[in-house]
């Protein structure tokens, strides 16, 4: 079970190397797109609409790895008051809950991609589909339900809270 666990983990840590390629091509973009403008007066024509999608690619890349690192943003002052086991049904309860929303979030993100996908929806600066980018972040919440099924499951087979 626990080869299982992690070969599932190997999904957010390969598409958060992506985030990480997606970061830097922005990053480049940005920079010749401004040296462009200023220096040429010639900036990159559809810039603004490139930086979009690959925000959309770098934040959908990073959720599951965030979540695999416990990186998210948590206030546990009344948390940690709590006896061991209530910590861990709290902890369960709570990757149900964002496991659901997350869940929600992957359906209806493919129903917009399927639907942008049938109109062939694209930026008006860009001959770039829409629909790619939309199934990108499917996947990426994909990724981080499968993170936070890691996580019930890590906690099902912990005896007490460790930290």
């Amino acid at each position: 079970m626990r080869n299982f666990v992690n070969i599932l983990g190997l999904f957010s840590y390969f598409l958060s190397r992506l985030g990480c390629v997606a970061l830097f091509a922005m990053m480049c973009l940005t920079v010749v797109d401004v040296v462009g403008r200023y220096v040429f007066n010639s900036p990159i024509l559809g810039a603004f609409e490139i930086t979009e999608f690959m925000v959309l690619v770098m934040v959908f890349s990073f959720l599951g790895y965030a979540q695999a690192q416990k990186a998210h943003v948590t206030v546990d002052i009344v948390y940690d008051k709590f006896p061991a086991n209530a910590r861990r049904i709290i902890a369960i309860a709570n990757y149900i809950i964002s496991f659901i929303v997350m869940l929600i979030v992957c359906w209806m993100g493919f129903e917009k991609a399927v639907e942008t996908w049938q109109t062939g929806e694209k930026p008006l600066n860009l001959a770039v589909l829409n629909y790619p980018f939309v199934f990108f972040l499917s996947f990426g919440a994909m990724v981080m339900c499968i993170e936070y099924i890691r996580d019930v499951i890590r906690k099902l087979q912990q005896k007490g809270d460790r930290k």
